[in-house]
């Protein structure tokens, strides 16, 4: 069963634990990271690596799109009903995954024309890859250990296809068959765990509705995230060419690593959130100490940046190194607000944090303007505005809830 608030000794353990195994695992995948991009960068070149990332972008992107955010609400909604909730968010995210593989197979014509059937073996595949409803159930029930093994064989295996392409210099089509042959793996992992905890019961037609429109308010939200993200290396490419988009995604590969210490922190908060009747002490603690780190962080990009890139990618890529100490930048701020978007989306609801992302993404009106201008620089500048714009619009949200929970006080006294 779901741990309850005092298993295991209590919220805050459980968070150390949580983040302390998901940041172990994400510290593997980062390295494993550096590992591939090592191989690629070298293999691909600054063009084709550029080539390369915008059709993977464009695969991410739509199957963040697909996913709906569907694993918060296996969390969130499952209470006392958690075999049907897991059955229709399972059936929901194959309905909206079978949609965005023929999407992307159509948006490949105008992204990525030459890369012909190894793209569109990695869009034809979206429909399998997605684990958005495994995660959940894994997250509820206290699994993260197991999620942090699955994401290390995941990177594993990418340092050793990467070094296999290396090794017999394979063309770029090669590289995107590989990369859709290991993501289709997690799925399969996890489902391996989930079937022994939770069988999925076929949904009531109330729980699909229930499902699809809590996923809708948190997976549109979740999609602006992504169009931002992935939507910023099309728009790169399109404006400025895959050149551009090679440094870029150097420069975003290892500024990932705080976006990665972001992500595993959100997760375990996320889970512990709705059991909170007081969470500003937390948000006010995770504020603070991702401050601090944030300085940190951004003071060795800064200074370490350039040799670092040279280092992972080759002497090619030195030119990422002022989007790199911008980027570190923009995901730092993320971090410091880690505890504002997961009581946004649990106290207030996600159609909260979809008016904040959706006020947020005109940061890429400006993003034009930035990328035609200095290129990947301006790419990274772009997640720095995103950033600035949500803070703006998640106060304004949380200034008005205040100010209607005063109200309504005031008027019952």
């Amino acid at each position: 069963m779901p741990l309850s608030q005092t298993d295991k000794g209590g919220i805050f353990l459980r968070l150390r634990r949580n983040v302390g195994v998901s940041l172990i695992s994400l510290i593997v995948v980062a390295a494993c990271g550096f590992v591939t991009m090592f191989f690629n960068a070298r293999a691909l070149g600054v063009e084709g690596l550029g080539i390369y990332s915008a059709v993977l972008a464009l695969s991410l992107m739509l199957e963040a799109i697909a996913g709906l955010q569907c694993w918060q609400a296996v969390i969130v909604l499952s209470e006392n009903r958690e075999s049907r909730i897991f059955g229709a968010a399972l059936l929901v995210n194959v309905a909206s995954a079978s949609i965005a593989s023929v999407v992307g197979v159509i948006l490949l014509f105008f992204v990525a024309p030459t890369q012909g059937w190894a793209a569109i073996f990695l869009m034809a595949t979206l429909a399998l890859r997605l684990s958005e409803p495994f995660i959940g159930l894994l997250r509820k029930y206290d699994e993260f250990n197991y999620i942090a093994y699955v994401r290390s064989l995941l990177a594993g295996l990418g340092v050793l296809t990467a070094a296999v392409l290396w090794y017999t210099d394979a063309p770029i089509a090669y590289y995107l068959v590989a990369a859709a042959l290991v993501q289709l793996v997690q799925p399969l992992a996890l489902y391996a765990r989930t079937r022994r905890l939770c069988a999925p019961a076929r949904p009531t037609g109330s729980d699909v509705k229930e499902v699809l429109k809590f996923s809708t308010s948190s997976g549109i939200s979740g999609a602006l995230g992504a169009i931002r993200q992935r939507g910023l290396v099309i728009l790169l490419s399109v404006i400025a060419g895959a050149g551009a988009v090679g440094l870029y995604t150097v420069a975003d590969r290892i500024a990932s690593v705080m976006q990665m210490a972001f992500r595993a922190i959100f997760e375990a908060v996320f889970r512990e959130m709705p059991s909170l009747e007081n969470p500003w002490k937390l948000i006010g603690t995770l504020g603070a100490g991702g401050a601090f780190l944030s300085v940190i962080a951004v003071l060795a990009a800064y200074l370490l940046g350039d040799w670092v890139i040279a280092l992972a990618a080759g002497e090619d890529f030195r030119a990422a190194a002022p989007a790199l100490t911008i980027l570190v930048a923009a995901y730092c701020l993320s971090i410091c607000t880690l505890g504002l978007r997961a009581w946004v989306i649990t106290k207030i609801g996600p159609a909260a944090m979809l008016a904040c992302n959706a006020f947020a993404i005109l940061s890429l009106v400006l993003g034009i303007v930035l990328i035609s201008t200095y290129a990947s620089t301006g790419a990274a500048m772009t997640q720095v505005v995103f950033e600035i714009l949500w803070l703006l619009a998640v106060g304004a949200v949380i200034y008005r809830h205040h100010a209607k929970s005063r109200t309504a006080k005031a008027n019952n006294a």
